[in-house]
Formats: C-alpha cells, sequence, structure tokens
C-alpha cells in the first residue's frame, strides 16, 4: 500500500492548453469570433429562415466549446491550488474575458425569447434545428426574467467582483485550512476533508477528537466565511427581484432544473415524512455500538471495520465493476486513467471534495478526487466517474446546447454508478467485518444523500428567508437555522456537539450554486427508483439506461424519465425509492 495516499495521481491539463500562456493567447481569438457572431446576426433574429437559424446555432455551439476549454482549463488549474498567483492571475483575465463574450453573444438569447410565441413556435417545428429544439423551447421559460440588453450587460460586468471574489475567498479560506492531528502516528497537517475522512474510522476515539479539531479550526475563518455567504445571498436575492422572480429564492434553481416547485416541494416532504426511518436506524446503531445514544462523530462509524483500499485497488474495483454493468462504459471510465484525466492526491492548497468538470462538447472531461484510502472513496471514484460517462456519451450525441442537462438530472448517472460499484464490492468482498461496514455504509450514504441534504435545502431557505428580512447572515444567526434544522432531521437520536454549530461553513455549494443540495435528494431518489428497475430487469435494463445517458439535456427531465418508466407527477416514484432503501436497510440489519 502507498505510505502516501494517491501520491503522483495528477491530472494532465496539456490536451487543453499547452501552458497557461497558451490558454491565455487563446482568448483574443474567441473574443474575435464572439465580436463577428454579433455583427454577423445581431437584428436577424425575427427574419431568420430555419437554415439561418441552424448555422448560427452551429456558430455559436464552436464560441461556446472554445470558451469553455478555456474557462474549464483555468477553474481545473485553480481547483488544485488555488494559492497560486499565475492561477489567479489568469483566472482574472479568463473572467473578464467571460464577461466581454457574453456580451457580445447577449443578444441572441435576448432575441430568441423577444420573439412572439407564433414565430417562436414555427422555427422550433423546423427540422433543420431538430437537434437543438428542446433546448430552443426551453430557453423560452426565462422570458419573464430577462432584462434588457444594456441591463444584462451590467450585471454581466459586476459579476466577476461581485460573485467571482466572494467565491474565490470562500475558496482560497477553506482550501488552506491546515491544522495538526495526531490519528495514532504522531501530529500530521490535516486539511477539511482529511480531518472530515476520518467520520469512517473505526476509532471511536480519532472519530470525536477529528471532529473537535476541524470544528476549533472553523472558528477563526468562520466570520469570514459567513460575510461570503452572506454577501452572496444578497447579491442573489437582488437579482431575483430586479428579474421578477417573486419570492422564492428556489425558483431560479427550478427553471435550471427543469422541475416544477409542486414537484421539488412534494419531494421535500415525503423525505422529511420519512426522517423517523433514519433515527430509528440511529438508535438500533447506537444499541450496536453499546452506546446510549450516538455523538454525530458515531453517525457514520462502520458497523465491522472496512480495510483500506489503496488508489490502485480502488480504481481496480471501480473499473471491474462497470465492465459488470456495460463494457461500453467500462471503457469510457478507464480512459480517465488512461489518458491522466484524474487528479486524486490530497495535498495543500487543493479544493476539497470532488468532482467532474465535461469542460466542453468537443472536449474530455476530468475528474478531481482528495483519495485517502478508504472504501468510500472507492464509492466517489464512481461517483465522478458517473458523471464522465454522462458527459462522454452525452457529448457524443448532442451538440453543444443539447449536451448538457440541469443539476438535478445530472446527478442521476453519477449515483447509479454508485449503487453499480455498491453491488460489485458487497458480491466480491469475501471479509466479513468489510461487508458490515459496506452494508451499514450504503444505507448511511444514502441517509446522508437524502436526508441530509434535504437539511442543507431547508437550511439555505432560512437563510434567505432571514436574509430578505435585512437580517445579515452572522455565524450566530446561521448557526441557529444549521441546528435548527439538523434537530427536525436527527432529533434526539444523536447528540449534536456545540462544535457542531459551524457545520454550515465549510460546504462550498452553499457558495457557488445556491440550492444544489436539492438535486442530490432528487438523484438519489430516482437513482433507487432505477435501481430496482436494473435488479428486476437486468440486462434488458442497459440498453435504454444508455439511451437516457446519451440524451443528455435534449429534453425536459420528465420525459426522459419517461422512456425509463419514471412518473415524477405523482407519490409512486418517491414510494418506490423508499421501499427500495427499505430493503438495503434490511441487508445492512441482517449482516450486523
Amino acid at each position: 500500500m502507498s505510505t502516501v495516499q494517491a501520491s503522483g495521481v495528477r491530472w494532465d491539463l496539456s490536451p487543453l492548453f499547452a501552458s497557461p500562456e497558451a490558454a491565455e493567447a487563446a482568448i483574443e481569438p474567441s473574443l474575435e469570433r464572439a465580436r463577428a457572431f454579433e455583427a454577423a446576426w445581431r437584428g436577424r433574429m425575427a427574419e431568420l429562415t430555419p437554415a439561418q437559424l441552424a448555422d448560427a446555432l452551429h456558430e455559436l455551439g464552436e464560441i461556446d466549446n472554445e470558451l469553455s476549454r478555456i474557462a474549464s482549463y483555468t477553474m481545473l488549474r485553480k481547483a488544485v491550488d488555488v494559492t497560486s498567483e499565475q492561477n489567479r492571475d489568469l483566472g482574472a483575465a479568463v473572467d473578464a474575458a467571460i464577461v466581454q463574450a457574453r456580451n457580445a453573444l447577449r443578444f441572441f438569447e435576448l432575441e430568441w425569447l423577444a420573439l412572439d410565441d407564433e414565430r417562436a413556435s414555427q422555427l422550433i417545428a423546423a427540422p433543420e434545428v431538430a437537434a437543438d429544439r428542446h433546448y430552443l423551447t426551453a430557453q423560452r421559460r426565462y422570458r419573464d426574467h430577462v432584462l434588457s440588453e444594456p441591463e444584462e450587460r451590467a450585471l454581466g460586468e459586476r459579476d466577476p467582483a461581485a460573485v467571482s471574489a466572494w467565491q474565490t475567498l470562500y475558496a482560497q479560506t477553506t482550501s488552506t485550512i491546515e491544522v495538526p492531528f495526531d490519528s495514532g502516528d504522531g501530529p500530521q497537517p490535516h486539511t477539511i476533508d482529511r480531518l472530515l475522512a476520518y467520520v469512517h474510522d473505526s476509532r471511536r476515539d480519532v472519530r470525536l477528537a477529528a471532529l473537535d479539531t476541524l470544528y476549533a479550526a472553523l472558528e477563526a475563518p468562520a466570520p469570514v466565511l459567513a460575510h461570503c455567504y452572506d454577501s452572496l445571498v444578497a447579491d442573489r436575492l437582488v437579482s431575483d427581484r430586479l428579474r421578477s422572480y417573486g419570492d422564492d429564492p428556489m425558483l431560479p434553481t427550478h427553471l435550471d432544473n427543469e422541475l416544477d416547485a409542486p414537484v421539488v416541494q412534494a419531494m421535500l416532504e415525503q423525505v422529511e415524512a420519512r426522517y423517523p426511518l433514519a433515527q430509528r436506524w440511529f438508535r438500533a446503531k447506537a444499541s450496536m455500538m453499546g452506546l446510549d445514544v450516538l455523538e454525530l462523530a458515531d453517525q457514520y462509524a462502520p458497523l465491522g471495520e472496512a480495510r483500506p483500499v489503496d488508489y490502485d485497488e480502488g480504481r481496480s474495483l471501480v473499473d471491474a465493476a462497470f465492465a459488470g454493468f456495460s463494457p461500453e462504459v467500462a471503457s469510457i471510465a478507464e480512459a480517465f486513467f488512461t489518458e491522466q484525466r484524474v487528479d486524486a492526491e490530497p495535498r495543500a492548497g487543493k479544493r476539497g471534495g470532488a468532482f467532474c468538470s465535461p469542460v466542453a462538447q468537443d472536449a474530455s472531461p476530468y475528474v478531481m478526487l482528495n483519495y485517502t484510502d478508504t472504501m468510500n472513496d472507492v464509492l466517489t471514484i464512481a461517483h465522478e466517474l458517473g458523471h464522465g460517462m454522462h458527459f462522454q456519451l452525452a457529448h457524443a450525441a448532442q451538440t453543444p446546447h443539447s449536451a448538457h442537462t440541469g443539476l438535478a438530472l445530472a446527478e442521476v448517472p453519477s449515483t447509479f454508478a454508485e449503487f453499480v460499484a455498491y453491488d460489485h464490492l458487497l458480491a466480491n468482498e469475501e471479509d466479513r467485518s468489510t461487508r458490515q461496514a459496506l452494508t451499514s455504509e450504503r444505507v448511511e450514504g444514502a441517509f446522508a444523500t437524502i436526508f441530509r441534504q434535504t437539511v442543507l435545502a431547508r437550511y439555505e431557505q432560512g437563510a434567505y428567508g432571514l436574509r430578505a428580512g435585512s437580517q445579515a447572515l452572522s455565524v450566530d444567526r446561521l448557526s441557529d437555522i444549521w441546528i435548527e434544522q439538523n434537530l427536525r432531521y436527527y432529533g434526539d437520536s444523536i447528540h449534536l456537539s456545540d462544535g457542531y454549530r459551524l457545520g454550515w461553513s465549510y460546504i462550498p455549494h452553499f457558495i457557488s450554486t445556491r440550492f444544489y443540495t436539492y438535486a442530490y435528494v432528487f438523484a438519489k431518489l430516482v437513482a433507487l427508483a432505477l435501481y430496482a428497475r436494473w435488479r428486476a430487469q437486468g440486462e434488458e435494463f442497459v440498453a435504454p439506461y444508455l439511451k437516457f445517458m446519451a440524451a443528455g439535456g435534449s429534453g425536459a427531465p420528465a420525459n426522459l424519465l419517461a422512456v425509463l418508466g419514471i412518473d415524477l407527477s405523482g407519490r409512486e416514484i418517491w414510494d418506490t425509492a423508499f421501499d427500495e432503501l427499505e430493503r438495503m436497510i434490511a441487508a445492512a440489519e441482517s449482516e450486523a
């Protein structure tokens, strides 16, 4: 086993650009192309033929690919070294260029939205634009929320200072938190992610101490982190008022996800109604562990002790799991490793967590991990590669406009990929203690996604409601909302320490994308329902599922999922998902 976790596993960004200088040099040609597009097409929308609209969309897609490649390269460099001055300078240059490009191209969307419905419908129905039909239709859902072009330009110009600057400050603050912690081998510097990894450790004293160390480390930067969030929320609420979104701060996210508010609300209410299911498990787990009540650090404690899994073995396990599902997706996943499109080594200055970046429709996606040699890290590999296979299949089949989905649907393939990996791990793991740990991990991972992400969404609602009432989001106020929502979930089944009041402070989704978290809830429940179908149908499920992934964002989620037998209009999907979760709980109890 490696003495340094995922030592040397760093991505190679040279297929995107040979150097930061090459990326910077590509900015001006892309801007020139955007300006040329504006000169060629401005003011013509009302008179365009379907063939001309198709030509314009093709050109716009190529420009989007160029800009996305530059922006993604810059983001990927910053993600693994947020302290680099060169990376920050490149990021500033790219941010400014993206604003200029958006300003040059914004007219096209605004002119499209300004068309009357009859004329727009005629163009949408034309066979020449069939590949982008849903894209054109879906764009018009924003018709009531766009401003005049000068106003849109002004808002676009201020984004780097009003939005990106706060997000960068937050990322720099959290990524550079590094404190000494002794897990048994002497004090070593630990990042947030390394400390959080200990919640899966079999040693209770280490788990408790790791969280105590984390919360102590968060006390000093908490006011800065709160101020970042307060500034972003205030800015978003102003934007909502200008765009006539009304009083629901979730509406922009619903529109992005192409999900109706009643569907999301019904889902969250169904989850909250099942909070007692999790509380029952936590009480049973306390009994299994010989405790009166669990501490928060015990929530993900293994029942049994999972063996460590170094990076090479983790990669092999995921490769084999995907091969058992589909040789096609296994080949896509393997290319991430052979083409060095994975960065897995934890290190100071690197952003926490994990993600998969689609980069551009005409480029290959990249995955970032912070691999710490746990079984949970194996599932994280599967999750991010699930995104990767979705991006790759959709990129191959769709246009730049129709390849990508909203957040909620985007999380379905990644979550389903986790289930595929779980099945393989359980089917091939011979160690009894590891199997016990895996089955409980499966249940508690579902809890973390379904129940905890609902808590996070409700926390955000509380924060936005407070800020809308002209109350600044201070550390204490955010902590009060955080604890209130967590108590609704945990009840008296888990004891929450005073330090956990700062549990909101290191969650990047609040900063990057509002109400991102309910997408995980949606995806997990939908994936559970799909998982039940896969278990029932076997091989016949695979081809339609690959077709679903290749469809990308070429349809609304309700329509794309309907092909797989999923109906979002009623309760049945949520009931089916929770039935599957109950089955998993029963399996975990049988292993305990």
